[in-house]
């Protein structure tokens, strides 16, 4: 490609910086920005230079001043370096200048990837909200589209459906059996109760084993059970004394 064709294609992009377009060139060659000699890309960057003023673009001097940059970067690298004896005072080295420019085109890349996600974030929220009366920024965000609760359900029973089942280990709480019993016993002597109210707040479980504990506590005596209708509640009651002396 010859550099007249080169400067065409180059101009044809907009930029938005001297920095944009040098970051451009480096990433079209699919150079690393922290370790590329800067060099490399200054005959593209001269080229859309040109185009430019081959087209009569005002330049600003931000674009002059990297094209002179990455001019002095690029001589040095063809010219043997100069002896220390007649390097000038307090004149910067070609490695400074080079580092200098580096860290700018890193500063400007970071900022230009977080500029493009905030971006793709403004976009990606502008299709479900928007701004009512022709676009007033002080007017209240309007949902664009309507949600339908059931079928947010049905996508969400049809993700659950699809999902990779679990293993699951179910762990009771044990319920000790001596325990309960002392929980019926210290009811009892507290006063008439039933077997309804000690089962009131228990779950299927702990019913089962306050039942088995009943019946233990009346085989030994320490409670007796009175059931004035067929499956009805069971009335627990201190032992009478005859039982007590047997």
């Amino acid at each position: 490609m010859s550099a007249g064709e080169r400067a065409l294609r180059v101009s044809l992009d907009v930029f938005d910086g001297p920095l944009d377009l040098l970051l451009n060139l480096v990433k079209e060659q699919r150079l690393d920005i922290a370790t590329v000699p800067l060099a490399t890309v200054a005959d593209q960057y001269l080229a859309y230079v040109h185009a430019m003023e081959a087209l009569d673009v005002e330049l600003a001097a931000d674009y002059l001043v990297v094209a002179s940059t990455l001019v002095f970067l690029k001589s040095k690298a063809l010219l043997p370096p100069v002896p220390t004896d007649f390097a000038a005072d307090g004149e910067e080295s070609a490695e400074a200048v080079e580092a200098r420019l580096r860290e700018r085109l890193i500063a400007y890349s970071r900022y230009r990837d977080a500029g493009a996600d905030l971006k793709a974030r403004a976009a990606a929220a502008a299709a479900f909200y928007l701004r009512g009366e022709a676009g007033d920024p002080t007017a209240e965000l309007v949902q664009r589209y309507r949600i339908d609760a059931a079928k947010l359900s049905a996508a969400l029973g049809a993700a659950l459906r699809a999902a990779k089942p679990e293993k699951r280990t179910l762990v009771r709480e044990r319920i000790s059996l001596v325990e309960q019993m002392e929980v019926v016993a210290r009811a009892v002597r507290r006063g008439e109760s039933s077997f309804f109210a000690l089962c009131s707040a228990l779950d299927r479980p702990a019913i089962i084993v306050t039942f088995l504990a009943i019946l233990e506590l009346a085989r030994r005596g320490r409670l007796r059970l009175e059931q004035h209708d067929p499956h009805g509640d069971l009335a627990l009651l201190m032992p009478a004394q005859d039982d007590r002396a047997a």
